[in-house]
């Protein structure tokens, strides 16, 4: 193996887990086909090493229950975690685009810029921190959407 595949292969192993590869790094894994299976290698056996974890254990399981009473006293086993519903988000959605859309007809009538400016500053403000509050809200989703298509796209590329 040549000096520039062998630091092209510690660059890779000194990525974080699902970090973007540097330009330079990707160039050289698509034009070499040693570091290119070598990388297909690792990305193969890091998804069998992964996979054990991934299994679902029970509720059930003494050590587990103890484990989550010491981090949460009122943990409770077996109890289901409520469903956060998206109708909420929807309507609310909704009802700011159709509250948007009556002040744009009602304003027509009035004639008043500064009124105008006023109101779709706030409605800007409104529809940023309803974006960010949805987004914070539902994190997890996020990271886990963002955590499948960083591992589907590391497929692709390897």
């Amino acid at each position: 193996m040549s000096q520039t595949c062998t630091n092209i292969m510690n660059r890779f192993l000194e990525l974080d887990k699902h970090e973007a590869l540097p330009l330079r790094v990707s160039a050289h894994i698509l034009l070499c086909k040693k570091c290119r299976t070598q990388v297909r290698l690792m990305t193969m056996a890091e998804k069998t090493c992964r996979e054990p974890l991934s299994i679902p254990t029970e509720d059930s399981n003494q050590a587990i229950s103890l484990l989550m009473k010491k981090i949460d006293p009122n943990y409770q086993p077996g109890k289901p975690i409520a469903h956060i519903s998206m109708r909420r988000w929807i309507v609310g959605g909704i009802t700011m685009i159709f509250g948007m859309l009556f002040f744009l007809i009602y304003s027509k009538s009035l004639n008043n810029s500064t009124l105008d400016i006023t109101f779709y500053s706030f409605f800007a403000c409104a529809v940023s921190a309803y974006c960010a509050i949805f987004v914070g809200s539902n994190m997890d989703f996020f990271v886990k959407k963002i955590e499948t298509l960083n591992e589907h796209n590391l497929t692709l590329r390897s």
